[in-house]
Order: C-alpha cells, then sequence, then structure tokens
C-alpha cells in the first residue's frame, strides 16, 4: 500500500533530491510506523489539495519510522482525502 501524508513543504524540504548531501540513500520520517507498506511502495506528501513530493519506500524501522528515497517534486491531485496528523493507506490502483 502506498501511504500519504499531509505535511507543511518546509518540513519536508531539506528531504528533495537536489537538497539531501550527495550520495544520500535514504530519508525518515519519524513518529509514523505504516505497517501494511513494503519496500517498493510510494510515500507521498500532500499540502491538503496537492501531492507535492514522492518518494520509494525502503522499509519501516523502530528508531527512525519511515524510510524512503530523496524525494521528487511532483504536482497532482491528492488521491484521497488527506488526514490533519498522520497518513493514510491509498491504494496504488487509485493512483
Amino acid at each position: 500500500m502506498d501511504i500519504l501524508i499531509r505535511a507543511k513543504r518546509e518540513r519536508v524540504e531539506h528531504k528533495f533530491e537536489d537538497k539531501v548531501p550527495p550520495n544520500t540513500i535514504f530519508c525518515f520520517w519519524s513518529g509514523i510506523y505504516p505497517l501494511a507498506t513494503k519496500q517498493g511502495d510510494k510515500v507521498m506528501f500532500t499540502d491538503g489539495k496537492t501531492v507535492y513530493a514522492e518518494g520509494t519506500i525502503f522499509g519501516v524501522t523502530d528508531e527512525e519510522g519511515l524510510l524512503f528515497s530523496p524525494l521528487k517534486r511532483v504536482s497532482y491531485p491528492q488521491p484521497k482525502k488527506a488526514p490533519t496528523r498522520g497518513f493514510t493507506y491509498v491504494d496504488k490502483d487509485v493512483i
């Protein structure tokens, strides 16, 4: 399952491909543990209307939470209503 996280752009700005240090393999988002995701699923960040960033999930750990590739800048309508806190699962068939 892909996941959709609502977050202000400035909270994720440092996780974009062009902002992370060279050779950075993954970034993380702490405080959430989406157990239904697996490696290769997508993480999407939304401002409540538009998905503005996405990456590929590497996994979930107790220490960091969600691990994912440095983010790519995108712009498309969010596929599902975004939560005000936390995340929601998105069926891959919806995107």
